[in-house]
C-alpha cells in the first residue's frame, strides 16, 4: 500500500509540472511571401512573416512583455554575396487579438541588429498578454513588413541565388528574460535581368605638367607685382553626381631646410575649362572648396580645371624671406553631394 501511494504522488508531480510548463506563452513565426527586387530603388515587402504569441491556460498573465528580432546568420547566398543587415529593416504593420494603441508601440521601422543581437519591435508593451479565469486561450498576431533600403550598392548584388533572411523572433518577459522564440527564413532574389544604378564613379586627377607646381620669383618685378604661373587643363574631375571640389596643404608652411613660409603666401584660382567659373583662396591647411559641378548624368563625365598658382604684390612675407627653393604638398579632394 505504501508504494501504491508513493507511485501516485510521483505520477501527479510530472503531471503539473507539464501543466505549469504549458501556460507559459508560445511564439510561432512562418514566412509569407517570397521577396524580389529588379531596382535600385527601396522596397516594402507587406506581409512578409507572420508572429503568433499564444497563451493557453486559465487565469494567466504577463505584463511588460516586448518582441524582439534577431538575424540568425548573414544575409549570404550560394555563390558567398553578402546582402548588408544595416540595409534592412522591419516594421509591425497590423495586428489581431489587440491594438497597436493598446500596446503603446510597434509601428516605427527598426533596422536588423548584427546576427546574434536583438533588435526589438515592440519595448514593454502597455498592453498583457493574458487568460481571465474563465478564458483558456488567447492570440496576438503580428504581421512584419522587411523594408530594404534603396541605393546603388544593389547592383552588385544581382544574381539569380536567392538570398536568405533567416530571423528569430523571441517573446522576451518583463526583465528582458525569454519567454519563446521561433525563426522563420524567407528569401530575397535581386534579379539580374533588372534595372540597377550602377555605384557612382568619381576620380579627380592632376595631370603630369601640373604635379610639381613651379611659381617663381626671380626679378624684382616678381615681388613688385606678384608673380603667376597657369596650368590649362591641369586638373581633371569624373564624377556622375554632383561633386565639389576641395584642397589643402598638407602643413602650415612652405619649407627649405630649417626655413619657412606660410602657405598662405601662394594663392590658387581654380577656372572651369567649360563655363570659366572660377574661384580663387589663398593656401591653407584647412580644406577650402574651389569648385563644384551640380550635374547628375547616366554614366561618368570628366570635367577639366585650370589651375593658376599666384603671389600678390608687395607681399612683405616674401620680400623679408630669405631666398631659397621652398616646397610642400598639395592635396585636391572631390566629395560627393
Amino acid at each position: 500500500m505504501n508504494r501504491f501511494i508513493i507511485f501516485i504522488g510521483t505520477a501527479l508531480l510530472v503531471l503539473l509540472t507539464s501543466f505549469a510548463g504549458f501556460c507559459q506563452p508560445r511564439l510561432t513565426a512562418s514566412n509569407q511571401m517570397y521577396m524580389e527586387i529588379a531596382n535600385s530603388q527601396t522596397h516594402t515587402f507587406s506581409n512578409a512573416f507572420q508572429v503568433q504569441i499564444t497563451l493557453e491556460g486559465n487565469n494567466k498573465s504577463y505584463s511588460n512583455w516586448s518582441l524582439g528580432a534577431i538575424l540568425n546568420q548573414p544575409i549570404t547566398n550560394a555563390e558567398g554575396k553578402t546582402l548588408p543587415y544595416s540595409k534592412i529593416k522591419l516594421r509591425l504593420s497590423a495586428v489581431n487579438g489587440a491594438t497597436f494603441q493598446q500596446i503603446g508601440s510597434g509601428t516605427t521601422a527598426v533596422p536588423l541588429s548584427a546576427p546574434g543581437n536583438t533588435a526589438l519591435l515592440i519595448n514593454t508593451s502597455n498592453y498583457p498578454i493574458r487568460n481571465g479565469l474563465y478564458d483558456y486561450y488567447s492570440q496576438i498576431v503580428f504581421t512584419v513588413d522587411v523594408i530594404i533600403e534603396g541605393g546603388t550598392y544593389i547592383d552588385a548584388l544581382k544574381t539569380w541565388q536567392a538570398y536568405s533572411l533567416n530571423l528569430a523572433f523571441n517573446l522576451l518577459d518583463s526583465r528582458k528574460a525569454e519567454l519563446s522564440r521561433a525563426s522563420a527564413t524567407n528569401g530575397i532574389q535581386i534579379r539580374p535581368d533588372g534595372t540597377y544604378t550602377p555605384a557612382a564613379t568619381y576620380a579627380i586627377q592632376v595631370q603630369d605638367n601640373a604635379r610639381s607646381g613651379l611659381l617663381e620669383l626671380k626679378t624684382m618685378n616678381d615681388y613688385v607685382n606678384g608673380a603667376s604661373i597657369t596650368y590649362s587643363n591641369g586638373l581633371i574631375v569624373t564624377a556622375a553626381t554632383p561633386y565639389a571640389i576641395q584642397v589643402r596643404t598638407n602643413s602650415a608652411n612652405f619649407v627649405a631646410g630649417t626655413k619657412t613660409l606660410p602657405v598662405s603666401v601662394a594663392n590658387l584660382q581654380l577656372t572651369s575649362a567649360t563655363t570659366s567659373a572660377a574661384v580663387t583662396v589663398p593656401l591653407a591647411e584647412t580644406a577650402q572648396t574651389i569648385g563644384r559641378g551640380s550635374t547628375a548624368t547616366t554614366s561618368a563625365v570628366s570635367y577639366k580645371y585650370h589651375i593658376r598658382y599666384f603671389t600678390k604684390a608687395n607681399d612683405s612675407r616674401l620680400i623679408n624671406a630669405v631666398p631659397d627653393t621652398y616646397s610642400g604638398i598639395l592635396v585636391y579632394e572631390i566629395i560627393p553631394q
